[in-house]
């Protein structure tokens, strides 16, 4: 009821579902369609799953979201827009409760205007439920910590609560583990007296997850077999060691937007983070001035600062053996950003420094233009926008005839945004991984083609699966002519040949 009478939060919440509208309804990409195609599967299937690298969640939520309807909208409403919604506002109650309500309106602000944010509470894959279970979960740890810290009666039900985030974060995410690993190291350095009950949290958590880890470790190996079969795939599912920190922390901050090193680019980075090294030394200082609110202003900002840090250092040191670094999989960590710097700009709101209130106003003004910019390149340039598979699949189905035109994928099956959105109308041919394969093995794939007057080779991946360009050069002594080449924003080209160039009329 709290929440319902208050209006600035529920402004907040409704200027998010408006800038989440826009593109909610566009075509689903190469991942998307993936996770489709397996949530549309019977229920007892839903478990078979050792080809995505992901826990079962959100496949089973979108499954009996798909008894109601299969429309891109529907399936994202449910499997990222509304958890990215719950998201700005949990994050809005956890800046409250640690801080004031003005640094959880901040945070909330800047998470329904960021790019990165809206993008994610539209894509159909699981990073923004994760993200959600994790804000439940630190919302509900710090609401024991303080209960503990005070005296207070712990409630049981407020455990549960946490325990059950904790568990359904478990089954959204594999990187969710970086979110326990630091819940666990902060409560054993600043909470310890939360540690037993923190520790048969942990366990009971495990516990539920055991009967899962047979998969979990089929899907390890089946990542593991993929990067040793596909040389390249690993540059397209993680970023490289070095980069990976600043690069995650750069579209966290940046949003969708490409980054650069010119010299504007690392300008506004350099004056970021000299703002808020200036702004923690004034807080810091100011705190040693007042023992009242020193021990625990610096507690609650160090609390802050490690929710969002530990979880990319952990995850930066597990990449040296196993890649998962991502800023898509550690969206959980933005809402820490914001709350750092929202902490930072209200603490030096309260001082008699001019110059403190000017650089904290400085600071949020700089975050709130990246923010809006972002968005404006995010719906208006579709380098920046997801794959348009159904717009491809309109402009084949316009232009050539189903009975007569053959699609050729360099993969192991066709591509699964064409399968969602073709129903199998037109004919295809997946090749497989040719860099494991003879020219002769190619040629004899591909002779299937001789029933067909149009051949479309799709460039899509095949600089990965065949870097030799081995199926264009046996289209081409099979007989056919390349004689057009459709280009597509972030698909690339689609390579049409044709048998007999004299059926072409104006």
């Amino acid at each position: 009821m709290k929440l319902i009478k208050n209006k600035p939060i529920l402004i907040l919440i409704l200027l998010a579902i408006l800038l989440r509208l826009p593109l909610l309804n566009g075509s689903f990409w190469l991942d998307e369609s993936a996770q489709a195609l397996e949530s549309a599967r019977p229920f007892s299937q839903q478990l078979d799953i050792v080809s995505d690298f992901q826990p079962p969640l959100l496949h089973y939520l979108l499954h009996f979201a798909m008894l109601v309807n299969h429309s891109e909208a529907w399936l994202r409403l449910w499997g990222a827009l509304i958890p990215g919604l719950v998201t700005i506002l949990v994050s809005y109650l956890i800046g409250k409760k640690l801080v004031n309500k003005t640094v959880g309106l901040i945070t909330s602000l800047l998470l329904a205007t960021s790019s990165f944010h809206v993008f994610f509470s539209q894509e159909l894959r699981p990073y923004s439920l994760a993200c959600m279970w994790a804000m439940f979960s630190w919302l509900f740890l710090i609401e024991l910590w303080q209960k503990k810290a005070t005296g207070s009666k712990q409630d049981k039900k407020t455990w549960l609560v946490y325990l059950m985030s904790s568990i359904l974060g478990l089954f959204s995410s594999y990187t969710f583990p970086f979110v326990l690993l630091s819940q666990f190291l902060m409560t054993l350095a600043l909470y310890r007296h939360q540690l037993k009950s923190h520790l048969i949290a942990l366990v009971i958590t495990s516990t539920f997850f055991l009967p899962w880890l047979p998969t979990f470790l089929k899907q390890l190996s089946a990542g593991t077999v993929l990067r040793s079969s596909m040389p390249g795939w690993e540059t397209m599912v993680s970023l490289p060691q070095l980069q990976a920190v600043p690069l995650t922390l750069g579209k966290l901050v940046f949003g969708v937007i490409r980054l650069d090193t010119s010299w504007y680019f690392l300008s506004l980075v350099t004056i970021i983070l000299l703002l808020s090294a200036v702004l923690l030394v004034f807080n810091l200082r100011d705190n040693n001035q007042d023992k009242n609110i020193s021990s625990e202003s610096k507690k609650k900002l160090l609390m802050i600062f490690l929710a969002g840090a530990l979880p990319l250092l952990s995850s930066w040191l597990v990449s040296f053996w196993t890649p998962v670094v991502q800023p898509k999989r550690l969206l959980f960590m933005q809402p820490f950003i914001y709350l750092f710097v929202a902490t930072l700009a209200t603490q030096a709101w309260r001082t008699k420094q001019k110059l403190q209130k000017i650089f904290a106003t400085f600071l949020l003004l700089i975050f709130i233009v990246i923010n809006l910019f972002s968005l404006h390149q995010y719906y208006t340039q579709p380098h920046l926008q997801r794959e348009d598979w159904r717009g491809l699949r309109q402009l084949v189905r316009a232009r050539f005839p189903d009975n007569d035109t053959v699609l050729v994928f360099a993969f192991g099956e066709p591509f699964a945004p064409w399968r969602w959105y073709d129903h199998e109308r037109f004919s295809t041919i997946a090749t497989g991984r040719l860099n494991q394969q003879t020219y002769p093995q190619v040629q004899d794939k591909l002779k299937p083609i001789f029933e067909y007057q149009y051949v479309l080779v799709f460039d899509y991946l095949r600089d990965l699966t065949d870097p030799e360009d081995l199926i264009t050069k046996a289209v081409e002594e099979f007989g056919y002519e390349q004689y057009e080449l459709i280009n597509l924003e972030n698909i690339g080209f689609v390579r049409v040949y044709l048998k007999d160039k004299l059926i072409i009329t104006g």
